[in-house]
């Protein structure tokens, strides 16, 4: 896959990335240990797949920049791969061009 494509799917990761931190700025605002619903951070345009975390799962995955959340079948082995399988969901880590943006872009950096 070239460089351009990898930078690009990074980005659309990145955006629904950036979606979830302000879900989990809300969620700690409401406080409790329910879980909260997460967007799938896949690189598919199109996926709104949610996914049932709790504030902690979630923190886990991002203590990673290159880490993402994923719906079980959604990772894309060209531009990551898995670290986690969680039931509900996986933990996917971008290697290459796409960790390389997903760190530079990580709203937490």
């Amino acid at each position: 896959m070239d460089e351009d494509r990898q930078a690009r799917l990074a980005k659309n990761e990145s955006l629904f990335r950036e979606l979830n931190e302000n879900i989990r700025g809300l969620a700690g605002r409401l406080g409790g240990n329910s879980p909260f619903e997460f967007i799938c951070e896949c690189s598919t345009s199109g996926c709104f797949e949610r996914l049932s975390l709790t504030l902690g799962e979630y923190e886990q995955v991002r203590q990673d920049g290159t880490h993402f959340l994923l719906a079980e079948g959604h990772e894309d082995i060209e531009i990551e791969q898995v670290v986690g399988r969680h039931g509900r969901y996986v933990v996917a880590a971008k290697d290459g061009v796409a960790g390389l943006v997903a760190s530079d872009d990580d709203p937490r950096a």
